[in-house]
């Protein structure tokens, strides 16, 4: 839900540009895009913590155990766009209580949990694509976005200090074990490290 949130968001912002023809108009992507995040907010985000759930059970109930970084990265993307698509800063609140669950709650010992293999270990990478975009929003609190900045940037710097090779650049989705020389490593996890280290290269300085 939050990918097909965000590619309809994203393809209003850009309809202009794009110069579509004989489609959807631009505020029938922004009217899908609406309603696929009001479902989700509805039906798989906790307004209280931030939590992101995966999926909903053939019974219609949420998954509340399975909480993952990309399901909220997508999430607080989707929002993030539809604040810059309608100003209504509620879209705002919903994308920073979703990066303080991460933050706040699925954080140990100052890192995410280490995701050395399959399909989990590109969750945090997507995650890291759309929370550095929030970080760089100029409107978001200059606490919060000062807590984020910080964090994004320990992230970083553990992974570019003891998670990633010095000879071969490889990453292995452990942040305080670097792949031996000769170790093969994951796509997946190799891609979140680039991802995370792309991250830094567009974070903007918060001025003081």
């Amino acid at each position: 839900n939050g990918p097909a949130a965000l590619i309809a968001a994203c393809l209003c912002r850009f309809y202009n540009d794009a110069k579509f023809t004989g489609g959807k108009s631009r505020d029938a992507y922004l009217n899908q895009a609406i309603k696929i995040y009001t479902w989700e907010k509805n039906v798989l985000f906790d307004r209280e913590t931030g939590a992101v759930y995966d999926n909903i059970n053939k019974e219609g109930r949420s998954q509340k155990r399975w909480i993952f970084t990309y399901n909220i990265g997508t999430f607080l993307g989707a929002a993030h766009e539809l604040y810059l698509l309608t100003g209504d800063t509620q879209y705002l609140q919903d994308a920073t209580l979703a990066a303080t669950y991460v933050t706040d709650h699925m954080t140990r010992n100052g890192v995410l949990s280490d995701a050395p293999s399959g399909d989990g270990g590109l969750f945090h990478g997507i995650f890291f694509r759309y929370f550095v975009k929030l970080i760089n929003e100029e409107t978001l609190d200059t606490n919060t976005r000062k807590k984020f900045h910080d964090y994004l940037t320990s992230l970083a710097t553990t992974m570019a200090e003891e998670g990633v090779n010095p000879k071969t650049m490889l990453y292995a989705g452990r942040w305080r074990q670097a792949p031996a020389d000769d170790q093969p490593v994951g796509l997946t996890p190799h891609l979140t490290g680039c991802m995370l280290m792309e991250a830094m290269c567009v974070l903007k300085p918060i001025n003081k």
